[in-house]
């Protein structure tokens, strides 16, 4: 049976929330507000009437709470570094880096240390082929047009992470950056996963490297793709009249490939299996790439 492409489907509702939330503020409002003896709205009864006392005690109280909300607040405006057990920020001159020490952590943690450090950003780890680990592959935002100061890496470059000990995510983000939203950095795939963002399969560092598939038979690719020990998938493509692009026929993907058919892609679709873009007629154009 073919199988299609999963498409990531984005949620960017992991924003950290308000550093001074409207039902603290409401709560110090109401208590400083209410007089002694007064009633509640729509009642009969007289509430019992308070002491002066009490009604400093519960204001201090609702400080306590206040101040307590708004920490992360404060803790924005001179901090340059913070911890917690999924990542670490440290200003750099005139950068945050970020080193994230548990890719498979809750998102929320990420957004915690980023808000710490005075950002209000979101960030989130998704699964992707090798040559993507590392990279930020979609971002969102809003209220700024600084993406070009926002970036990730490995530390230190071009080390496996996963098979190094000190080998690490990082993102950079400039001091200056501004504005509100979520990015997604690419990890390494646990077992299973499907790649929410791969490179080409015959890139350097996938599973066929040196293999260009475009334009071959799949009789051709498939027998190279299993003389390396993969598993093969098809997707069969519909190319757009004009030749540039193509679309998606749910109800031929059961269809038979047959060797004679023509791959115009390989693409990781997770550890140990290729994907092939193919039609059964050979095409002057490759609809994928557009060459």
């Amino acid at each position: 049976m073919n199988e299609l492409r999963e498409l990531a489907r984005v949620q960017d509702e992991q924003l950290a929330g308000q550093a001074s939330g409207a039902g603290a503020r409401a709560l110090l409002a109401a208590i400083v507000a209410e007089e002694p003896g007064a009633e509640d709205a729509g009642s009969r009864t007289p509430k019992p009437r308070r002491t002066r006392r009490l009604v400093v005690g519960l204001v201090a109280t609702a400080a306590l709470a206040i101040a307590a909300v708004m920490a992360p607040t404060l803790l924005k405006r001179d901090a340059t570094s913070y911890a917690n057990t999924a990542i670490d920020i440290e200003l750099r001159g005139d950068e945050y880096i970020a080193r994230i020490k548990d890719p498979f952590a809750d998102h929320a943690l990420y957004a915690e240390a980023f808000q710490a450090m005075g950002l209000d950003i979101g960030m989130e780890l998704i699964p992707v082929s090798p040559t993507q680990v590392g990279g930020i592959v979609r971002m969102g935002f809003a209220g700024t047009t600084m993406a070009d100061k926002l970036g990730g890496g490995l530390e230190p470059e071009g080390c496996t992470l996963g098979q190094e000990a000190n080998c690490f995510l990082t993102v950079t983000v400039s001091k200056g950056f501004k504005g509100r939203g979520v990015f997604y950095l690419g990890r390494p795939a646990r077992p299973g996963e499907k790649y929410q963002a791969f490179g080409d399969a015959g890139r350097k560092g996938e599973m066929l490297e040196g293999y260009d598939a475009d334009g071959r038979t799949v009789g051709k690719v498939v027998a190279e793709a299993r003389g390396r020990g993969l598993r093969v998938v098809f997707q069969i493509i519909r190319p757009n009249p004009d030749g540039n692009g193509f679309g998606l026929d749910q109800d031929k993907q059961s269809a038979k490939v047959g060797d004679h058919w023509y791959v115009w892609a390989a693409e990781p679709e997770q550890v140990g299996t290729v994907r092939l873009l193919v039609t059964e007629k050979h095409l002057r154009k490759n609809p994928v790439t557009g060459d």
